[in-house]
Order: structure tokens, then C-alpha cells, then sequence
């Protein structure tokens, strides 16, 4: 079983202090209920909204039971931020994108296990952020772990079930808890977890490892070059010649007002006078019509009265 097989990798390292349990988690559900005796849990059977897209993520522990149940078929997409979560100091906030369920069409609107009757096809092994939806674990910028309702479940109800809240909760923890350990794992055992058949959900390590290697030789590029700058402010400086060359910087940069002033005026008597240029001839070509008209008006008296 290939869940068997990455959960004995999880287990050769020391997760217990990024692990949590639903108790080390602050409720903060606000309008939700009291959450002691009062808690709130989905009414899905009268639900009209859509709450199982096309593009559903998915971890590498969710992979090994698709693997292990068959469904594997429908999953698309790679794990990236290999270098990202290398770098960190910690594994908590790193972006590590996750593989999803490849819908059927490319504009498909409900998630590729969705039946004819709006309901899941793979129930009993969906994925734990399925199993949990609409709570999720989030960490506040205190580091506290934070249990959130989604604001995109609406249709719900306030309830005395404790133990339907609880599966939420639990599932909820459980796929935080198999992010971290994926993350580990990806970290840690890339080249076990493409003998055991996870290869083609990774990037390629070799391409990884030249992105490094890039931005290293970038980032000490960077760290050189602000040595330079720190040791050329810590050098004696020649502050007289400095201050004769931004004199002379400043007497050029007067000049160079002066005689844009200069053209800008000389621009500004030119357009004076092709206006009154203009305006004089649009006076005689007023008044060559004007005596056009006297002209031609006895004229036209004449022929009316023949």
C-alpha cells in the first residue's frame, strides 16, 4: 500500500513538534455559536451552492490513497517550491503547491467525482480537505493555530451535534497535519519517493537544483556589490571636489534653464505672429468677399426685373 509506504518515510523523521491535536487548536468562529454547547455544522442535503469545483488540491498522502484505491487517473499537476521550502528556516508558511483532480472537461464546473445526482462518487475516500470543509487550520501571525470557518459555506445550522463539529475539526487537523509531513517528506526523501512511484507528481530535481545554483550566484552577486558600496562610503572622500563638481552640475543646469526660457520665449513670438499673420489675411478674405457681394447683388436686381 503506498499510503503504508509514505507513512514509514513520515515516521523515519521527528514530526512530533510541528504535529497538532484538535485541542491545540483556538476556535474562532465567530457567530458560529458558543462552540461549548451550541456548534456550527453544514446542512449539505439542502444546499444549493457549488462546493466541489473542478480543481480540488490535493497532498501527497491524498495521492497515496488515490494510488492505493484507483482514482489516481484523475490527478493532474506537479509539486512545486522545492527550492522555496529548502530555503526556509521553517516549514510552516512555505508556498508549496499541490497536484488537483484533473477535471473531465477543460470548463468544467463541479469536481471530476461529482455523479448525475450532485453527490460524491468517492465518498468513503475523498480527500481530508473535502472530509473537513468548511473548517480549515490557519496560523495567525502570533503562531497561534486558528480553526476557520469558510466563508463560502453559507448554508448551515446551529447545532447541539458536538460529534458532527468534531469530524470536522479532527478532519481538519488531520489534512494540516499531512501538509506539514508532506512537506517534510518532499524535502527530505525525493529520490525514495520516486522509487516509490511518486516521480512523475514532482518537478525534476536536476532543473531545481540549477534555479538554486542560479539565484545563489545572483544573491552573491547582490552581497558583493553592497560590500563595494559599504566600503566606498567607508573610504576618505575629497568633499571639496565633490562639492565643485555638483557647483558646476548646478551653473550648468542654470545655463540650460536659462536658454530653454529663451526658447520657449522666442517659441511664443513666433506663434504671436503667424496668428496675426493669419488673422490679417482672414480680415482681407472677409473683405474680398464682401465686395464680391456688393458686385454681384445689383447684378442679380437686373436679371429679376427682365
Amino acid at each position: 500500500m503506498k499510503i503504508d509506504e509514505l507513512e514509514s518515510l513520515a515516521s523515519e523523521m521527528n514530526l512530533s513538534n510541528i504535529i497538532i491535536k484538535p485541542s491545540d487548536v483556538i476556535l474562532s468562529m465567530e457567530g458560529k455559536g458558543d462552540l461549548k454547547d451550541t456548534f456550527p455544522v453544514p446542512d449539505c442535503s439542502n444546499c444549493i451552492e457549488k462546493c466541489c469545483p473542478p480543481r480540488v488540491v490535493i497532498n501527497l498522502f491524498d495521492i497515496a490513497r488515490f494510488i492505493d484505491k484507483g482514482p489516481d487517473k484523475f490527478i493532474a499537476g506537479k509539486f512545486e517550491g522545492f527550492v522555496e521550502l529548502f530555503l526556509s528556516d521553517t516549514n510552516d508558511n512555505v508556498k508549496l503547491y499541490h497536484p488537483h483532480m484533473n477535471p473531465v472537461i477543460s470548463d468544467a464546473k463541479d469536481c471530476v467525482f461529482m455523479d448525475e445526482n450532485r453527490l460524491c462518487s468517492i465518498y468513503e475516500n475523498r480527500p481530508y480537505i473535502c472530509r473537513s470543509y468548511p473548517v480549515v487550520i490557519r496560523i495567525d501571525e502570533d503562531r497561534n493555530r486558528l480553526a476557520l470557518w469558510l466563508g463560502g459555506c453559507k448554508n448551515f445550522k446551529i447545532s447541539s451535534d458536538k460529534a458532527a463539529f468534531d469530524r470536522l475539526l479532527t478532519s481538519a487537523v488531520q489534512d494540516y497535519n499531512e501538509k506539514l509531513m508532506a512537506n517534510a517528506v518532499l524535502m527530505n526523501f525525493r529520490t525514495q519517493l520516486r522509487e516509490l512511484g511518486f516521480g512523475k507528481y514532482m518537478e525534476d530535481d536536476w532543473q531545481i537544483l540549477i534555479d538554486y545554483n542560479k539565484k545563489n550566484k545572483e544573491m552573491q552577486t547582490q552581497i558583493q556589490d553592497f560590500k563595494q558600496t559599504v566600503e566606498r562610503l567607508r573610504a576618505p572622500q575629497d568633499y571639496t571636489a565633490i562639492l565643485q563638481r555638483l557647483q558646476s552640475d548646478n551653473d550648468w543646469l542654470k545655463e540650460r534653464f536659462v536658454n530653454l526660457e529663451n526658447e520657449l520665449s522666442q517659441q511664443r513670438e513666433r506663434a504671436h505672429s503667424i496668428i496675426s499673420e493669419l488673422t490679417t489675411q482672414l480680415a482681407e478674405q472677409r473683405k474680398f468677399m464682401e465686395n464680391i457681394h456688393r458686385v454681384e447683388e445689383p447684378r442679380k436686381k437686373g436679371i429679376w426685373r427682365k
